[in-house]
């Protein structure tokens, strides 16, 4: 179906059909053991590698697997809003269900065509470690969606 306007055809409105964009039919996975231990060690210091070797790795698989920078950052800037109202001293458990709301705005990027299954099993492996206390969202989850986002290729 077409709309005319004057004696010109345009295209239906939103683009393509979600079927239009197609990611890449490698499956890419995340690294193994990820978050296995969450994102502290033993003495409560972040593990390097959730702030350099799993950030860099995701990153180049979600650019491969075809995500935009855009809805990469869509999502972390959610994050980002939580993260603010948590440090002008909101209660952790009110907004917990905002930090778990995050799986189902993935899951519809996914189903909608605009994510790769990847990007919906990393929020979803991240949310169970985020939503656990103030300090695995803030100082643990922000830091490491961070890293992914400064490490995804700039185009």
């Amino acid at each position: 179906m077409t709309y005319q306007h004057d004696r010109r055809q345009f295209p239906p409105r939103g683009g393509p059909p979600s079927s239009g964009r197609s990611f890449n039919r490698q499956t890419p996975s995340l690294p193994t053991d990820y978050l296995k231990n969450g994102y502290f060690d033993s003495n409560d210091h972040i593990f390097p590698e959730v702030i350099i070797e799993w950030p860099r790795d995701i990153a180049k698989k979600l650019d491969i697997a075809g995500i935009g920078a855009t809805q990469i950052k869509n999502f972390f800037g959610e994050a980002r809003r939580i993260e603010g109202q948590l440090s002008s001293g909101q209660d952790f458990d009110a907004l917990r269900g905002r930090i778990l709301q995050l799986d189902a705005y993935a899951a519809s990027s996914q189903t909608r065509g605009n994510a790769p299954p990847l990007f919906k099993q990393f929020i979803e492996q991240n949310l169970k470690w985020a939503a656990k206390d103030r300090r695995s969202f803030i100082n643990g989850f922000i830091p490491h969606f961070e890293c992914v986002v400064a490490y995804f290729p700039k185009k």
